[in-house]
């Protein structure tokens, strides 16, 4: 039943709604919809189909609301990240401990809302004695970002593996590099499939016209004469 009600989206949302606040809007924006629908059934044949329809409607509207705005902080985090694995990189290869570095970080903050908490909840963890890298592996965990935490572990274990902080934040930062390419080339394929269709609806009416009319009426002409 609260998989049905709270969507898995709302921790990431950054909406500041909680789970109560969530299931209330979803209930009484359901009750406004059927009663809109109800009302409009007054004045015009609207059938029983129609007000569930409309009830359906708002009893869904906040969780993609939710489930919208989670996107846009993905997308957020997703681009903080490679800046904070290059920040990172930059300030450890410069000399400076890795603890220290991410601290620094933290400070300022990367630019994703969820990066940014997930940085600063680890920061003041830290500050009260707790391990780093943990306690970024668990904010990063509980708001959805996984691959923040998978850096924060690797991080963490470099030390028993034997392999440099620095060696670890470059391969992460070559593989996040990689993955906001194929990003990009993908959008674009998207773009360009779009720009085709476009200009196709575009001319097409336009080739009717000029050549394909012209010529049937033409073939036409020529059967009849």
């Amino acid at each position: 039943m609260r998989s049905v009600l709270v969507t898995p989206a709302l921790v990431q949302s950054g909406l500041g709604w909680t789970e109560a606040e969530l299931v209330r809007a979803k209930i009484v924006l359901a009750l406004v919809g059927a009663a809109a629908a109800a009302v409009v059934g007054l004045f015009a044949p609207v059938g029983p189909v129609v007000v569930a329809g409309a009830g359906y409607a708002g009893f869904i509207a906040p969780t993609l609301r939710a489930e919208r705005a989670a996107a846009s902080q993905r997308s957020d985090a997703d681009r903080a990240l490679v800046a904070l694995v290059e920040w990172a990189e930059a300030l450890v290869a410069s000399g400076r401990p890795i603890e220290t570095a991410f601290v620094a970080i933290a400070e300022r903050g990367p630019g994703g809302g969820l990066t940014d908490r997930a940085m600063a909840a680890a920061a003041r963890s830290y500050a009260l004695g707790a391990p780093l890298f943990p306690a970024l592996a668990r904010e990063a965990a509980g708001v959805g970002l996984s691959t923040l935490a998978s850096i924060a572990g690797d991080l963490e274990r470099s030390r028993d593996l034997g392999r440099g902080a620095l060696v670890v934040l470059r391969d992460h930062r070559d593989r996040l590099r990689a993955s906001e390419r194929a990003k990009s080339l993908d959008a674009a394929g998207r773009v360009e499939g779009r720009l085709m269709l476009v200009l196709v609806l575009c001319y097409l009416p336009a080739l009717m016209l000029l050549v394909v009319i012209p010529l049937f009426l033409g073939l036409l002409d020529g059967l009849f004469v």
